[in-house]
């Protein structure tokens, strides 16, 4: 997808992101995009993971541990969206 750009030039970090961002993007060229090569994107378990690295995330750029427990709403129902309140 990138050309002739040289893949040996980019750190392995960023040649996983890009591979990743590579993936991702296809997901636009396909009709029936859950049963083309990268319909596996969409499965749950993708967005669950997805998730927890995007509020893994979220919390290291806030300088928080990530083993400390903030107290913040949890989907219970991921179709109705649903909320927790974590006082509660």
């Amino acid at each position: 997808m990138f050309g002739n750009f040289s893949k040996d030039k980019i750190p392995p970090l960023q040649q996983s992101f890009l591979e990743e961002l590579e993936r991702t993007v296809a997901l636009l060229a396909f009709e029936d995009v859950k049963n083309s090569p990268v319909g596996d994107l969409l499965d749950i378990s993708q967005r669950l993971k997805t998730a927890s690295e995007v509020n893994a995330a979220i919390l290291t750029s806030q300088s928080h541990e990530k083993d400390e427990k903030a107290a913040y709403p949890q989907i219970t129902d991921l179709f109705t969206a649903s909320l927790e309140d974590p006082s509660v």
